[in-house]
């Protein structure tokens, strides 16, 4: 997944030449095969722009060496989400697997590009599903579009990996353990005849979840992201009960997750989590309307005092028409920007603030709308 991390890992790197390159890609099935032919395509484009920019071939082809080399890589292709960024700047290669197809695209200058990836980092943009049986704990990126597991996820795998196989045996058919000389001090019954079966089986399935839990709020804990649990009610009950996550808990799906598959999964969840979704987006729009109604000074139009604003880092929430493009300068930035918008939604996010991109008929003032902070 791409976090606001990653982005500022982008833009520190400020390359004098860099090359953002972009696709879509598919998880399963023959469309898989699709994934290397297209990166060989882009690449070949990449090459050509880049000898336009005044490098020989040999120079060009050495740069793009390792994109080159992922053409061929057979299990890269085998662990693809539904898109696909590489950015190259002559060193290590940044690579990144994503919740929602790109569109192919190539585009060679100065820095990076990362519009066709604000979308991941959108205030209403991702969410995780779990999904959580006796036998297995799958985590996976979800987006509005799609899911994918995440196989890296460091989860507890399953109840017996965590508290070892079940090994129940009855205290009262078991050798009693030697009891100590206690004097008038007497032994709680739980002591004397242990736990009945099925209180031992709700014993390891609560601390199962207990662990599950404490793993997935540690998970979250740097990029703080919703989550859908998908498990039956015994499972959901006790991870809601133990209360660990928080807010961060969207919703339960209480039914077996081995029986769905990976569309119906994601349907289940996005049904859960997309009134939240929508409800984000919707009330900042509905909040900057109220303000610019009544006049006040935090609802700002115009993309020169947007982009002031951002700079500013006064910024609390940016409101985009989606798949808009505005070239232009600004003077509190000392270069040409050929997207003003990408580098207003970027600088928003990198002072903490939340971008939505909206449909044009659904923003008043389009192309660009904000809400400060002050």
């Amino acid at each position: 997944m791409f976090t606001r991390s990653d982005l500022s890992t982008l833009l520190t790197a400020d390359p004098a030449l860099g090359i953002s390159i972009f696709l879509p890609t598919h998880v399963l099935g023959g469309e898989v095969r699709q994934g290397p032919i297209r990166l060989k395509n882009l690449t070949a484009q990449a090459r050509d722009d880049l000898v336009s920019t005044g490098l020989e071939r040999a120079e060009a082809e050495a740069f793009l060496a390792p994109a080159t080399a992922l053409i061929e890589d057979y299990r890269f292709w085998q662990h693809q989400n539904h898109g696909l960024a590489l950015f190259l700047d002559g060193g290590e290669p940044r690579c990144y697997r994503v919740p929602l197809p790109l569109a192919e695209r190539v585009v060679v200058g100065p820095g990076f590009h990362v519009r066709p990836l604000l979308p991941v980092l959108e205030a209403d943009g991702a969410f995780l599903v779990v999904t959580i049986t006796a036998d297995q704990v799958r985590l996976c990126e979800a987006s509005r579009f799609a899911l994918v597991e995440d196989d890296a996820a460091d989860l507890p795998r399953s109840l017996d990996e965590v508290l070892g196989e079940a090994d129940y045996q009855n205290p009262l058919q078991a050798s009693p353990v030697a009891r100590p000389n206690t004097g008038s001090i007497s032994i709680s019954q739980a002591q004397v005849y242990g736990d009945s079966p099925a209180e031992w089986r709700k014993g390891r399935l609560v601390e199962f979840a207990r662990r599950v839990a404490a793993a997935l709020q540690q998970h979250v804990a740097a990029n703080p992201t919703p989550i859908v649990l998908v498990a039956d009610a015994k499972i959901g009950g006790h991870i809601k009960q133990l209360g660990t996550l928080g807010p961060l808990l969207a919703g339960v799906v209480e039914t077996n997750p081995e029986a769905m598959d990976d569309r119906e999964l994601h349907d289940a969840a996005y049904a859960v989590m997309r009134p939240r979704l929508d409800a984000a987006r919707t009330a900042a729009a509905e909040r900057f309307a109220t303000l610019r109604g009544n006049r006040d000074a935090r609802a700002v139009t115009g993309i020169d005092d947007v982009m002031t604003a951002a700079h500013q880092g006064r910024i609390d929430t940016l409101l985009l028409v989606e798949d808009e493009t505005v070239g232009g300068r600004v003077a509190e930035f000392t270069a040409t920007a050929d997207d003003v918008l990408e580098a207003v939604a970027v600088q928003t996010l990198q002072h903490g603030g939340a971008v939505h991109l909206l449909p044009e008929k659904e923003l008043s003032h389009p192309p660009a709308a904000a809400i400060l902070r002050y």
